[in-house]
């Protein structure tokens, strides 16, 4: 089109230099044709120059939110590995601890057999967290503008899922080791009657046994709590993985149509 106009402009200076001794209107006449045609192709050359600018700005917006999508993916896979590994870390505890309720039904127990068994029961619970630098870094810096809002909505929920889910959890862990407190003064740690199965000078000394009902009692209050909170935290993990895979597909889907 440029390339047109220029044509133009050449063939009227052409005509112009031919044509000297034409009337005064004549020549006004092409001259304002002239000015007509460079006026053109000026709007025209800045037309182009948005276009190109709005096209480089969109290359770039794509390409960053390209970038996004990686880190998303990152996010939410690492998410899925941990949510997978903390549910059967989790479904584990609760077959040995109803491994331990369900041997009342199967036996006359005796206090040293509840002991021993409820005292092996795994009392630390691993925490919940999640990698959501993405998301966070999309919201503070604007950019979430980027991702549509398919992608976007659902990113928002699962945020919202993650944060009650770690609430939830911590509020129940939180009550579970409200009572374990309670062990310190019966038991000093843990650890310590596996230490004392050499020591019978010191076993006689401390005489735990003593403590036997009490610690059962609190055994049974910490490992009731866990169950509650473990059990709770597998129900909403799945929902979780489920929305997890919901959104990367949505991703994966926006990458490959890109």
């Amino acid at each position: 089109m440029i390339k047109l106009f220029r044509h133009i402009r050449q063939q009227l200076l052409t005509e112009n230099a031919s044509y000297a001794k034409a009337s005064a209107g004549t020549k006004f006449s092409k001259y304002l044709l002239y000015a007509i045609g460079e006026i053109v192709l000026v709007v025209i050359g800045i037309l182009i120059a948005l276009q190109i600018n709005n096209w480089n700005e969109k290359q770039k917006s794509d390409k960053k939110t390209q970038d996004y999508y990686v880190q998303l993916l990152d996010d939410l896979n690492s998410d899925i590995i941990f949510s997978k590994h903390n549910i059967a870390e989790y479904n584990d505890y609760i077959k040995q601890y109803d491994t331990y309720t369900n041997s009342y039904d199967k036996e006359v127990l005796k206090p040293k057999q509840v002991y021993e068994q409820i005292s092996k029961l795994p009392l630390i619970s691993a925490p919940l967290t999640f990698n959501t630098s993405t998301i966070e870094s999309l919201q503070n810096s604007g950019d979430i503008g980027l991702i549509p809002s398919k992608i976007r909505n659902r990113l928002i929920d699962l945020r919202r899922l993650q944060n009650l889910t770690i609430k939830r959890f911590e509020d129940t862990d939180n009550g579970k080791n409200d009572i374990t407190q309670r062990l310190n003064p019966l038991i000093g740690s843990t650890t310590l009657p596996k230490r004392l199965v050499n020591q019978p000078k010191i076993k006689e000394f401390l005489n735990i046994d003593e403590n036997m009902k009490e610690l059962i009692l609190v055994y049974e209050g910490i490992h009731r709590w866990k169950s509650i909170s473990q059990q709770e935290s597998i129900g909403r993990l799945e929902e979780m993985l489920k929305e997890i895979d919901a959104i990367v597909a949505l991703i994966n889907m926006e990458v490959k149509n890109n």
